[in-house]
């Protein structure tokens, strides 16, 4: 029970701070410093956007260092130290920097993305080797997503009142902490004794080579790369959001906060289903519901709604409450299908490049977004965004999913 209750606070306190958790701070604050002092379009943010989650992209490649390449004896413990010092040390240049440039802002969150990938990656290994073994992996990622949404009430929040009242470099210093305590809470609690053994660079290689090279491995990376790859609209609803539904910044968070609250909830909610539904039905409504959900965000569109500020609010906050809570449980049902994908003994690597076609399907999203937006405009841009998310279900029949619960 108590070596359980370790695993949970220390998998759950590492995401509490990561940048979907605390480490989310400043996101609104960039986003109106490029808008509005940067003057970056709807476009050029969304291409931005795409570029600074590069080190997302590459996750196998800090998978490969840290399975074959131990750190002063340890796999997994030094590397989440060493990668949250680089985070911190670019949220301290950012706070002393007195002039901001676009390349220069892309260049130091692009070198941040890098570090904050490579953190995720070693914990994310950690969860899946002690995760299976203990046969917790629902659980175990019920936990840390339940920590990013209480990050992310606190967040919505306090990102909405740090964007409205204080200067930028103020924001970078303040999340200049974050990584900081992550780096002190691996040193007191983590033990490297807790690490699967180091494998040899032969064994490693078959092994990898048979995990990845086989049609099923290939065709779940396929389906998880297409379900993030319907172009986003997030940039272009964003000012569209600020511009003509005239959301402030305080609204703004306010939002994030209520939908990180109803998160929080689908979390929850998630640990208790996912004991009681397959794992094939969880995908199956995710994908449906996920989709449909999308041509939600027409309304918004509508005269009367334009015309109608009050309502435009009101139907936001309904927005966030829902969709953040099927959002949540859509999220975490794509997570532990990866998990129980992956070979625990390969976890940095096997794991991070299922995650890393994810995130390259998030890139491609965010790029073809922008593209799309720019010639056919938000509406039309909304509904492909919709259709080409419903239509990865023709996938689901050719996935091997056993009947195991979530």
């Amino acid at each position: 029970m108590l070596s359980r209750l370790k695993y949970i606070i220390i998998f759950a306190l590492v995401y509490f701070f990561s940048p979907n958790g605390l480490s989310s701070l400043p996101n609104l604050t960039l986003n109106f410093l490029l808008k509005e002092s940067l003057k970056l379009t709807a476009t050029q943010l969304a291409y931005f956007s795409a570029i600074t989650i590069l080190g997302w992209a590459l996750k196998p490649l800090w998978g490969f260092i840290s399975d074959l390449i131990p750190l002063f004896g340890s796999k997994r413990k030094n590397y989440l130290i060493l990668s949250s010092l680089l985070a911190a040390f670019c949220w301290l240049i950012l706070a002393l920097t007195s002039n901001y440039n676009v390349w220069f802002l892309l260049l130091i969150l692009t070198i941040s993305s890098f570090a904050y990938a490579f953190q995720d990656v070693v914990t994310d290994a950690l969860m899946i080797e002690i995760g299976k073994k203990e046969n917790r992996l629902s659980e175990f990622q019920s936990f840390q997503w339940l920590a990013v949404y209480i990050a992310q009430i606190i967040t919505g929040f306090a990102g909405g009142l740090v964007a409205e009242k204080l200067r930028a470099q103020t924001t970078f210093g303040i999340a200049f902490l974050f990584p900081l305590i992550v780096a002190l809470i691996t040193i007191l609690i983590l033990r490297k004794t807790e690490e699967e053994p180091v494998l040899r660079f032969m064994e490693f290689k078959n092994s990898f080579k048979e995990a990845v090279l086989n049609k099923e491995f290939l065709l779940v990376n396929l389906f998880l790369f297409l379900w993030r790859f319907s172009p986003s609209y997030g940039a272009p609803m964003f000012f569209y959001q600020v511009d003509v539904l005239k959301f402030s910044k305080i609204f703004l968070g306010s939002l994030a906060s209520l939908s990180a609250i109803s998160s929080a909830l689908g979390a929850i909610f998630f640990n208790f289903i996912s004991k009681s539904i397959s794992l094939r039905k969880l995908l199956i409504l995710t994908v449906i519901l996920g989709g449909l959900s999308t041509f939600w965000s027409l309304i918004y569109l509508t005269s009367f709604v334009k015309n109608n500020l009050l309502i435009a609010r009101i139907l936001a906050i309904i927005d966030s409450l829902v969709f953040g809570f099927l959002g949540s449980i859509f999220f975490l049902t794509m997570l532990t299908f990866a998990a129980e994908k992956t070979n625990p003994k390969l976890a940095g690597s096997v794991f991070a490049f299922i995650t890393s076609i994810m995130n390259l399907g998030l890139m491609g999203s965010e790029a073809l977004g922008g593209y799309l937006y720019s010639k056919i405009g938000l509406a039309p841009l909304i509904i492909v965004s919709g259709l080409t998310s419903l239509a990865i279900l023709i996938f689901i029949p050719l996935l091997k999913i056993e009947n195991q619960k979530a």
